[in-house]
């Protein structure tokens, strides 16, 4: 994310303070209401809405084509972070140094950042807080060091990572999401163009946030924060303020959207771009993304407005039912079972708790699914016995309708599915009892 230096900080406020006062407050209540009947007219160039436990796509405009992210960029870089901690390759309190060229960056103004010098030692909780409160640049450049040793080494790691998450035709150049001639030339790549910058889908930013929170929701800790110090009490001290104006006390906030995340984005060629995520008085988690949601010269309040409205839609046009280990899927019929006690199984989940969403009005036997046994537990076609309950035998693509339910996965989306087992554990016939089969079926 970038800025021109302080004034232009304070202008933005004051702007997002006006843009406040006149527009967002009807959009906590009546307003937000009313916009949430219909599907929401949105100006982004490209945005979606995913839950967050299982993917499943709840608004998608032009979701698939690749553009600019900026500072979204943070989240991946901010996942392998997290992943280092916990794999015990980095701990909090860890004192990390910075090279010239990071500490460099650092100094310039015109991007989000602390001041960082390279002969000072930095701890992995400080570099961490000013990447997550104020997408500081240089700060989880820093951190991309102290993982991988070098910038080009965490670059690979981010791509690997990406790649792995099924996300295959994005563009990463860098931990921060500037452009490769703003992170300097020894971080950013000789052969690759000065004003080229990361670039992912809406679906791909949706996949990493769905993984971010799946597996490290304690950066909701840190994301949630509005205001806190980088170094207080120093020459150093950096007052930072969370550039999501969607957290409560913030100009941006609705009460009945209590927004504690994720990432913001701005840039010149990405414009205004957010990844929301909310967790509504139902229980239910989602995550937004909007994408070139107004050009990146003006306050940056818009992509709030237009999250505001994706989120109420999807909170007003949506139920949920929930399909529960051992829970029996509409649809999906007893299937043939070879050499078993039982000539025939009933399928059922074999997967957690699975969550999905229907519009208002639809009733939960509109869910139906199609199985698909595995070929090592079948035998020419029959699910072989023995197989005991718990054991997943196949899958089961989910449809509501009669449509495919669809799911993020990286640069496309797929069906949803889940696991399935034998209702009951089936044991195998005895000797004789097959051959008696074998013989009644030659006169059939």
């Amino acid at each position: 994310m970038r800025f021109a230096g302080k004034l232009k900080k304070v202008m933005i406020a004051l702007v997002a303070a006006v843009t406040f006062s006149t527009a967002g407050l009807g959009i906590a209540g009546a307003d937000l209401q009313a916009q949430a009947a219909s599907t929401p007219s949105i100006s982004a160039k490209a945005a979606i809405a995913v839950d967050a436990s299982t993917g499943q796509i709840l608004y998608d405009k032009n979701s698939s084509k690749p553009m600019a992210i900026a500072s979204m960029t943070k989240m991946l870089s901010t996942y392998l972070v997290l992943k280092a901690i916990h794999e015990d390759k980095l701990s909090w309190n860890q004192k990390i140094s910075v090279s010239k060229a990071v500490a460099k960056m650092s100094q310039n103004t015109e991007y989000a950042n602390v001041p960082l010098l390279s002969t000072k030692t930095y701890s992995v909780r400080q570099l961490y807080n000013a990447t997550e409160i104020y997408s500081a640049n240089a700060a989880i450049t820093a951190l991309g060091d102290a993982v991988a040793g070098t910038p080009h080494k965490f670059v690979s790691l981010m791509r690997k990572t990406a790649k792995s998450w099924g996300i295959t035709d994005a563009t990463i150049i860098n931990a921060s999401g500037l452009t490769n001639k703003e992170v300097g030339s020894t971080i950013g790549y000789s052969n690759v163009a000065a004003s080229a910058e990361n670039e992912m889908s809406a679906q791909d930013v949706a996949t990493v946030a769905q993984k971010l929170l799946s597996d490290y929701p304690e950066v909701l800790k840190t994301s949630s924060i509005a205001h806190a110090w980088f170094e207080k009490g120093t020459s150093s001290a950096t007052k930072m303020d969370n550039r999501n104006y969607m957290l409560k006390g913030l100009v941006k906030h609705y009460s009945a959207l209590p927004v504690d995340g994720l990432k913001t984005g701005t840039s010149t060629k990405a414009g205004n771009a957010f990844t929301g995520t909310v967790k509504f008085s139902n229980g239910n988690r989602i995550i937004t993304v909007v994408m070139h949601a107004g050009a990146a010269n003006d306050s940056g309040t818009e992509r709030f407005t237009q999250t505001a409205e994706i989120m109420s839609y999807v909170y007003h046009n949506y139920t949920t039912t929930t399909i529960n280990k051992n829970g029996k899927i509409n649809g999906v019929k007893a299937v043939d079972v070879q050499d078993g006690k039982s000539l025939t199984s009933q399928l059922v989940s074999n997967s957690g708790a699975t969550k999905i969403y229907l519009p208002t009005g639809t009733d939960a036997s509109a869910v139906t699914g199609k199985v698909s046994l595995k070929k090592s537990a079948t035998t020419d076609g029959k699910l072989q016995a023995p197989v005991k309950n718990g054991k997943t035998v196949g899958t089961v693509n989910l449809n509501l309708s009669k449509k495919a339910i669809k799911v993020v996965d990286g640069t496309t989306s797929k069906n949803m599915t889940i696991n399935v087992t034998p209702k009951k554990s089936i044991d195998k016939a005895n000797i004789f009892v097959r051959m008696w089969r074998g013989v009644k079926s030659w006169f059939n």
